[in-house]
């Protein structure tokens, strides 16, 4: 019953979203991704739903887009906004965070065919690496449940399991379960206390240091991108550290002027666009990156509209369940769903 009214409330939604566009003329629609995976793609059972699509899906993502939008490079419409001339009416700039390898192999191919441009924002220090995210690590581990119920979880760890999972020896955790687990992580403790955690799994069991394929772009993918034409590059930190949870001004410039110095140095272009993590940012971090680029993508939810500040720019997130048909995406891209 559920899905049969979500259905239907996007089909209502999808049909009058046209207007809701038109009403947002002048204004910029920003579309953030994260991973694109194949159905039946390993990483599916410990990604959390809100971070994939796949190639097929955003196929017909960029297929709506084109046909509805100008779709264009962000800091191109940004440019040409502060220097006061003509927009599209209706505009649209696709990023993706993070930097996956998976947008190498299954998003390029798509935005070649459909000539989209996009932005990829990524973390300097962690491009080519593996398990380079704790949230990955962590549900790679919670997947397998092997360090369930020992010594190398700490007790809050493994009582926050149990209060998600019933019992943490009835099987495999699903990907609703894991990715709860993960945002309460995310609330409760820092990335630096997280990376610990899964450091210490990661000693502990054997299962990660069997997986050898790279998780992120390396930079020879990524200068490929760039030769393009059609792909761009933003940071997004040297760590993925959330800015609003450091205090040191020091750290502070080293995550985000220091990321944007390391990818001009390999890219041979100095990126122009931020990205925060987690969308976390404090005042201080708002005043550096004011300081190094021309605008800044958050993960608040909305159109950004031509004079709202550049350094705050909210994003229409979408993947797999809640965008993979024509409908249903026409309807989040609406702001309302």
């Amino acid at each position: 019953m559920k899905s049969v009214l979500r259905q239907l409330l996007n089909s209502g939604v999808a049909m009058i979203a046209p207007a809701l566009w038109h009403v947002r003329r002048r204004s910029l629609l920003v579309i953030m991704y994260h991973r694109v995976l194949p159905a039946g793609h390993p990483d599916r059972l410990t990604e959390q739903p809100g971070m994939y699509v796949s190639p097929q899906t955003l196929a017909m993502h960029l297929d709506i887009l084109s046909q509805r939008f100008t779709l264009m490079h962000l800091d191109e419409w940004l440019q040409a906004s502060v220097r006061g001339e003509t927009v599209p009416e209706r505009a649209c700039a696709i990023t993706f965070d993070d930097g996956w390898r998976d947008n190498y192999e299954f998003a390029f191919p798509e935005l070649k065919r459909a000539a989209a441009p996009a932005t990829i924002f990524l973390v300097s220090d962690l491009v080519g690496s593996q398990y380079g995210f704790w949230p990955n690590a962590l549900a790679r581990h919670l997947q397998g449940s092997a360090m369930v119920g020992t010594a190398a979880m700490p007790t809050w760890l493994n009582n926050l399991v149990t209060d998600v999972a019933g019992s943490p020896h009835a099987g495999r955790l699903d990907a609703g379960r894991i990715d709860r687990i993960i945002v309460a992580c995310k609330e409760g403790h820092s990335d630096e206390e997280m990376l610990d955690i899964v450091r210490g799994l990661g000693e502990a069991g054997a299962e990660s240091s069997a997986v050898e394929a790279r998780d992120l772009m390396d930079w020879r993918e990524l200068r490929e991108l760039a030769d393009s034409g059609l792909v761009r590059f933003g940071s997004h930190t040297r760590r993925h550290t959330r800015l609003s949870r450091v205090a040191s001004a020091e750290v502070l410039r080293d995550e985000v002027i220091g990321s944007r110095e390391e990818i001009a140095r390999q890219l041979g272009r100095s990126p122009t666009l931020f990205c925060y993590p987690n969308g976390d940012y404090s005042g201080a971090a708002l005043e550096m990156v004011r300081s190094g680029y021309i605008g800044a993508v958050t993960t608040e939810r909305g159109w950004h509209t031509r004079g709202a500040d550049p350094f705050l720019i909210p994003r229409i997130g979408v993947h797999e369940d809640i965008s993979n048909s024509p409908a249903a995406f026409r309807a989040r891209l609406s702001g309302w769903i």
